[in-house]
């Protein structure tokens, strides 16, 4: 009976940032401070992707800390006859890329227009250039579902933004990464802070960091391996809760269709798929730390939710039955 592990057997969990401004472009905190606060609060990696701007922080990076190479770069609809209230109505895209390479210090030559080929020739040549790509808040970018689903080439797709969510309420994008799934897209889902720090202050409730987060499990902290097990999408995304374990077992015909599922204690786990009906199992506690269900044998594709009564929450990249053929 084979087993297919979908998070690795071996290796390390380590708590990552992907998505971090720094005072190299919009946000408050300095480098040096943000992996201070960060590490602070169980943090091991920090992807610096200030806004048009690929800087490296190498110098950050020890053997409890990793520092990754990234930009963000916007792609935005200035359009007056379309949008006549101007940026806070126009749709935009945000991607994010992080370098394989950690000394790069300059980003592709690119075309930087609003259209979906636009960014998909970016996202193509950034791939062969070595680079790993994110899509970023599709809500809060003002976008609709035609502006992402053919997207292709990317790493990661942010299924919650907590600065989007604290600074506006449109930080999710669960419908939107389950849309994504359903029209073939495979990326791992991430959860980000998109920390700018604009409250300038840690105790205020509006704060913009600790609240998203992407558990990535490596064989090490050096550069290498955390790149290649994102390149592999050997990850989760979190709002506190956690996964510990996750596999498929292939059932007495040889169908992967038994779904194993260890997390830290949660009162409801889920098993949404490409059909309306999803696999539950609840609590009236957070009690569950084990899950064992049974997947119909017809499945295309699923993810796993994890979620406590305070509605901390955790969720596994999408699955595609042909990954297991």
């Amino acid at each position: 009976m084979a087993r297919h592990y979908l998070l690795p057997e071996k290796g390390n969990f380590y708590k990552a940032n992907l998505h971090c401004h720094s005072t190299f472009s919009d946000g408050r905190l300095t480098p040096e401070q943000l992996k201070e606060a960060y590490m602070a609060k169980g943090y091991s990696i920090i992807a610096f992707t200030d806004h048009n701007k690929l800087v490296p922080h190498n110098e950050l990076s020890d053997e409890n800390f990793l520092s990754i190479t990234g930009v963000e770069i916007d792609y935005n609809d200035y359009n007056d006859e379309k949008y006549p209230k101007g940026w806070a109505q126009i749709p935009v895209y945000h991607i994010n890329f992080f370098s394989k390479d950690k000394d790069r210090t300059e980003f592709i030559p690119f075309e930087r227009v609003y259209s979906f080929d636009a960014v998909q020739k970016t996202i193509d040549d950034a791939n062969k250039a070595g680079f790993l790509c994110q899509y970023n808040h599709p809500r809060w970018s003002y976008q609709t579902i035609r502006d992402f689903e053919n997207l292709r080439g990317l790493f990661s797709f942010e299924i919650f933004n907590f600065g989007c969510e604290t600074e506006m309420h449109n930080g999710w994008g669960d419908y939107e990464y389950d849309h994504y799934m359903r029209c073939g897209g495979k990326a791992a889902a991430v959860a980000t802070d998109d920390t700018h720090f604009f409250c300038q202050d840690f105790n205020s409730p509006y704060i913009d960091c600790f609240g998203g987060y992407t558990m990535i499990k490596a064989p090490s902290l050096k550069y290498e391996d955390v790149l290649g097990a994102m390149e592999s999408m050997e990850c989760y995304a979190s709002t506190g809760a956690e996964i510990y374990s996750l596999y498929l077992d292939d059932n007495e015909e040889g169908q992967p269709v038994k779904l194993h599922i260890e997390c830290s204690p949660c009162h409801s786990v889920s098993v949404l798929s490409d059909v309306r009906e999803t696999r539950i199992v609840r609590s009236f506690k957070d009690d569950i730390t084990v899950v064992d269900v049974e997947l119909k044998p017809d499945y295309k594709s699923f993810r796993v939710e994890c979620m406590t009564l305070d509605h901390k929450r955790a969720f596994s990249r999408g699955f595609f039955r042909e990954e297991f053929n």
